[in-house]
Formats: structure tokens, C-alpha cells, sequence
């Protein structure tokens, strides 16, 4: 039986092929095919998408996750067409290529009591050991304080220097949250209104991202002097890279922060699943507006019950615009681009990602 084309004129296989091949060029398609040895031979025809060759930007809608509890082979939405980096400041650049090709640019450091960083040893113990405990080598610890006696141990109670900013190897970002590594990484330093572990191979980020925290951490002290403080959980390691049982935190961009919750809490406790009985919304409420005040939050993952509870809290002091601008729930139009988003696993603790530094074009905002 002859095709349609063939019903309407009579053509050759070759000149099917040209006119496939022209309808393929007009489409925006690259067209595949098979030559034909002989004119009269059986030709198969196959039209194919070139992966991302002269097409319009995904319309697959982002993803919300933080990567932590999915599959990394979720597609996302291109950064320069996401609805969501509406909300979420200046992004970098999209740019094509391996990110690891790309020229650097320089990172500015925006507070300066944060040129240096100095953690305390919380018992007596070696150098090496300390140094495991910090993720940084002991040559780098005894690098920074000259003065210690490597063969000696460390006394309880001392101060000792991790950190010191290098403007011409500054902290970065490379690549995206679940996939990416960083480089250089900046310590959270100690501070009155937080609680760092003692074991921190985990506490490195990008400087943008620890500038935030520093300052919503001390923001919200001010308003809660008498505590409780927060407990901080994992960031990234000091060159980034895999952190089980997280798919993200690679980057050093993200954060795991404890819920405050009702009663006697000094920050000490270990962290406690939230219900409405527990679960102190005023206090989080403040500790979530520090954070979005910096300005640098890209989203934050809370559980659904929990957004409800902040929403109440938050109906007190917001109208109801800037109110679905932030949460995902409950539900309204503007739920998919929230800054606040639901992802399970965080009952216990919220996840906080922040925004690539500005300038650092080798950084990608969102996972792959």
C-alpha cells in the first residue's frame, strides 16, 4: 500500500528523504538517516532530538527536593526559565560546559571578624586526633598555630586557628548541590547563640553561606538573649563532595538546623521530632525570618505539619501575598515556587539552602 505521501504525488525515496529532511529543519529537529545503496532499496527514516540542540528551555517543573531522599536523575527546570529563582535573588549565569573549565572569579568577603576562625579543643587530645575531628589535616593545624607543639597534646579549653581567608584562593562552590564539591571551605566559627558538634568534619560552606548564618544566628540571639541555642547539623566537608547519608550537601550550600521546641531547651538536647504539642512556633518563626533576611536563602525544606504552624505564627505579622510568596503550604497558586517547600525527612530538623555566590559562575543553583 502507498503512503500518503506517495497518494498525493508520486516521488522517489530520495526525494521523500530531502522532503522529510526539510520538514525536519522547520520543526527545529535534526534528522537522522539512512542512505540507501540503490535508489529502489527499502529506505528506513528515523527523526530524532538532538539532546538540547536549538530547543526552548525544559518545561519540566523544578525540583523541590533538596536531594537528600531522591534519585539524582531528576530532571529540573534550566535556571534562567525556573519560576522559582523569582523569589530567590540573583542567580549565576547559566554556562555551558564542564563547570571545572571555567575561569574563577574572585569571591568577596563581606564581614571581616570572619577573615579568621578559631575553634576550641573540647578535651584534652592529639594533634592528629583533633585534626580528624575538625576534617583538616594536622600539617594544615600546625601550619596556621606555629607556635603548637605538634608532638604535644592538645590541652582542653585551647583555641586553636582553622581558618584564614585567602582572597587569592577563596572559598567555592562548583557544581550543583547533589553533584557538586567545594573548594577551600569556610568554617562556621563558635558563637554564644549556637551549638556546634564536637565532631566537625562537616561545618565547611561557602562564604556566602556562612556570613548568613553568622549573622541570622546573632539576630536571633538578640532577640532570644536568654536562648535557647541553636543546634547546628551538617554543612559540607572542607573540599565538599559525598557526606552519606545526604545526596546533597556536597556543595556548601546547605545546612541541617534542629527545631527549637516548647520548655526547658538550652540547645544541648539532641533533636526531637515536632508535633503541635513540642513544637515552639514563635521561636522558629524568628529563626526562619533571621535566616530570610540575609537575603541569601535559596529555599528552606520543612515538613508540611510544621509549615502549617509557622503559618499561623506568620499570619501575625505578614499579609497574605508575602505569606504564599513563602509557603508551600497550605496550598495556593503560588505553592510550587514557595520559598519554603515540603520534603520528607524534615520533621526533625529544617534544611536550608542558600543561593551561589555571586560572581561564581562555576556554581549551579539547583540539583541535577
Amino acid at each position: 500500500m502507498r503512503d500518503a505521501a506517495d497518494k498525493l504525488s508520486p516521488r522517489t525515496p530520495a526525494q521523500r528523504l530531502t522532503l522529510f529532511a526539510a520538514l525536519g529543519a522547520g520543526l527545529g529537529l535534526v534528522t537522522c538517516v539512512a542512505v540507501p545503496a540503490k535508489e529502489n532499496a527499502p529506505m528506513p527514516v528515523q527523526s530524532v532530538l538532538a539532546a538540547g540542540a536549538d530547543l526552548p528551555a525544559s518545561t519540566i517543573p523544578p525540583a523541590r527536593a533538596p536531594a537528600d531522599d531522591i534519585p539524582l536523575a531528576i530532571p529540573v527546570t534550566a535556571d534562567s526559565a525556573d519560576p522559582a529563582n523569582a523569589h530567590s535573588g540573583p542567580e549565576a549565569p547559566a554556562i555551558a560546559g564542564d563547570p571545572s573549565e571555567i575561569e574563577d572569579t574572585p569571591v568577596a568577603l563581606a564581614d571581616e571578624r570572619l577573615r579568621e576562625v578559631f575553634w576550641t579543643a573540647h578535651e584534652n587530645m592529639s594533634l592528629d586526633a583533633l585534626a580528624i575531628a575538625w576534617g583538616i589535616k594536622a600539617a594544615q593545624l600546625s601550619e596556621l598555630n606555629p607556635a603548637l607543639d605538634p608532638e604535644a597534646p592538645v590541652s582542653e579549653g585551647t583555641k586553636l586557628l582553622v581558618y584564614r581567608h585567602d582572597p587569592e584562593h577563596p572559598p567555592l562552590s562548583i557544581g550543583s548541590p547533589n553533584r557538586g564539591k567545594l573548594r577551600n571551605g569556610m568554617p562556621l566559627p563558635e558563637g554564644p547563640g549556637w551549638r556546634l558538634r564536637t565532631h566537625r568534619p562537616r561545618t565547611y560552606g561557602t562564604v556566602n553561606t556562612i556570613h548568613a548564618l553568622v549573622e541570622a544566628f546573632e539576630d536571633f540571639g538578640e532577640r532570644y538573649p536568654d536562648g535557647p541555642k541553636i543546634r547546628v547539623g551538617e554543612l559540607a566537608r572542607r573540599t565538599g563532595g559525598r557526606v552519606p547519608p545526604h545526596r546533597s550537601h556536597r556543595s556548601g550550600r546547605d545546612i541541617d538546623i534542629g527545631y527549637i521546641f516548647r520548655g526547658i531547651d538550652d540547645g544541648e538536647h539532641r533533636w526531637k521530632y515536632m508535633n503541635v504539642r513540642n513544637f515552639d512556633a514563635e521561636k522558629n518563626w524568628a529563626l526562619v525570618q533571621e535566616l530570610l533576611e540575609t537575603g541569601q536563602v535559596q529555599t528552606i525544606y520543612i515538613a508540611k505539619k510544621l509549615q502549617k504552624l509557622l503559618h499561623k505564627e506568620a499570619q501575625k505579622h505578614l499579609p497574605p501575598e508575602q505569606l504564599a510568596a513563602l509557603f508551600e503550604y497550605p496550598k495556593t497558586p503560588e505553592s510550587p515556587h514557595a520559598k519554603i517547600q515540603h520534603w520528607r525527612g524534615h520533621s526533625n530538623h529544617m534544611h536550608v539552602r542558600f543561593l551561589c555566590e555571586e560572581g561564581n559562575r562555576r556554581c549551579r543553583a539547583r540539583s541535577k
